[in-house]
């Protein structure tokens, strides 16, 4: 974005490249589809597509140190939602987890509410996203094991690409200057794979594993590489996050700390189950 994308353009490429990731994994599928429940995977790739875009809005608007980490409050959704749609009856170790987390969301957004205009709006967009996601990320793992994994991962991100793809090829017939500079292309298709890549593996483990909460707390460590990244190669790619204010990027990383810290609490309280 920094070199020209727009997040628009930036989402429907993402979209597109992680659709084509999925592609394959249908073939990995071991089980019968239950092809009379396809209304499930479209339902979970609605999700994951308005959530997707609120995290590229949420980027668009604020930094990378502040967004990541936020979205790491995924996992408050998460156990949430998964004791109102899953029945799911998260342990206390995990619950207390849950709620570090979200003291260090406060810690890491307080002044930043104080430093600029936009912030309100950065992190409602991230936390949006991450309720959004939440949703996606149940939805995944209450159905998913009875529609068949593999197949249920695949049409869900498919869906989605072909929305993008369409909406890219309208792009391109309104405007012949629809692409954006060919830096920043080069740059949004690398960090598509990326994305496509994590989401592969965020998904199988959804798929296949019923501990939604304990893996979005895990999930969650995200947040501290961001700031590890930003403070060790960030100038090497532009990114100037950690020449905020001194109090600023301390508060994040205070933040980002205690959401590790709920992380070894989700791991023990793996560990113990």
């Amino acid at each position: 974005m920094h070199e020209g994308a727009s997040p628009l353009y930036s989402f429907h490429i993402t979209n597109l490249i992680v659709g084509a990731c999925f592609l394959p994994i249908i073939l990995l599928e071991k089980q019968p589809i239950a092809w009379h429940l396809l209304h499930q995977p479209i339902l979970a790739g609605v999700a994951f597509f308005a959530g997707s875009w609120f995290t590229f809005i949420a980027i668009h608007r604020g930094d990378v140190s502040l967004v990541t980490p936020l979205m790491g409050s995924k996992v408050i959704f998460v156990a949430l939602l998964a004791v109102l749609l899953s029945a799911q009856s998260p342990s206390t170790t995990l619950i207390f987890a849950s709620l570090l987390s979200a003291i260090g969301i406060a810690v890491m957004g307080a002044k930043d509410f104080v430093h600029s205009r936009h912030a309100a709006l950065t992190v409602s967009m991230a936390l949006t996203s991450a309720a959004v996601f939440a949703l996606c990320d149940v939805l995944v793992g209450k159905w998913a094991p009875g529609f068949g994994p593999m197949a249920f991962l695949t049409l869900s991100t498919v869906g989605l690409a072909a929305v993008s793809l369409t909406a890219l090829i309208s792009m391109a017939i309104k405007d012949r200057n629809w692409q954006p500079p060919a830096l920043s292309r080069k740059w949004v298709i690398y960090s598509a794979f990326m994305v496509g890549g994590q989401a592969i593996g965020m998904g199988y483990i959804l798929s296949t594993n019923a501990d939604t909460t304990g893996i979005n707390v895990v999930y969650g460590s995200r947040g501290l590489w961001a700031i590890v990244l930003i403070a060790a190669i960030g100038p090497m790619l532009g990114n100037r996050e950690r020449q905020l204010a001194k109090n600023v990027f301390l508060y994040r990383l205070i933040g980002t700390l205690l959401l590790t810290s709920a992380i070894v609490l989700a791991v023990m309280a793996g560990k113990q189950g």
